[in-house]
């Protein structure tokens, strides 16, 4: 009898142990398959995140009327419709920003010119002349030309537009499927489509506004190019996730 029992005990000692070994096997089964769906899960998320276009979200381009807009703030003067300086000034400093994100973003350089987006106070300088600073924001009488420091004003808006120029020609040189070769007004020297983006030597309200809306139109351009890199970058994501 204590024979036999001896060798319950150890039967019972080794079922155990197998019991023991199979529970073990089975919870890190368990945790190999958990840790394959997180993983699994974190790339399809990640996959997911490429594809948010944040830039997008941002900065929305439209227009009302005659006026382009950037996140329903209204580029430009026209008679008898008198916008704020306030909303003008927000705007320019809403397409400094842009200017200056999707240039980092993607790598460019601005040539002679440089942007400090700061909201409606925006400003703009030459590279070797960093000290001196422009204007991107008007103030003053609504008349045309009756603007404190309209002279310091339409540097800085030269130079936003020499800055644009630069990050337009960067994407122009690097095509991307499913978007034109070129933005719809080319920018020569102050002018944007023709007009020039001067408010004193733009010609009238009407013709600046219209710089101004060109403007924002060959920023749309730049936006949609950014967006086919990005949706071509997440695509490359997903399959390398898959």
């Amino acid at each position: 009898r204590a024979q036999r029992a001896e060798q319950e005990a150890e039967e019972e000692a080794w079922h155990a142990v197998i019991n023991g070994n199979t529970l073990r096997a089975q919870a890190e089964q368990e945790e190999a398959t958990r840790e394959r769906q997180l993983v699994q899960f974190c790339r399809r998320e990640l996959a997911r995140l490429g594809r948010v276009d944040v830039v997008s979200d941002v900065f929305r381009i439209s227009s009302t009327g005659s006026f382009g807009t950037l996140n329903s703030l209204r580029l430009g003067r026209l008679p008898g419709v008198s916008v704020d300086w306030a909303e003008i000034n927000a705007a320019l400093g809403q397409v400094a920003l842009l200017l200056v994100a999707v240039a980092r973003e993607s790598g460019a350089r601005f040539s002679s010119h440089a942007l400090l987006p700061m909201g409606s106070y925006s400003k703009a300088y030459k590279l070797d002349e960093p000290r001196a600073l422009y204007e991107l924001h008007g103030s003053g009488s609504p008349h045309l030309g009756r603007i404190f420091g309209s002279s310091r004003f339409d540097k800085g808006l030269t130079m936003l537009l020499a800055c644009a120029s630069d990050l337009l020609a960067f994407a122009g040189a690097r095509p991307r499927a499913g978007v034109a070769p070129a933005p719809p007004h080319p920018i020569e020297a102050d002018a944007v489509g023709g007009f020039c983006i001067r408010l004193q030597a733009s010609g009238g309200e009407e013709r600046w506004t219209r710089a101004l809306r060109c403007l924002l139109e060959d920023l749309s351009w730049l936006l949609t190019w950014r967006r086919a890199g990005a949706a071509a970058a997440a695509t490359g994501t997903a399959l390398h996730a898959a």
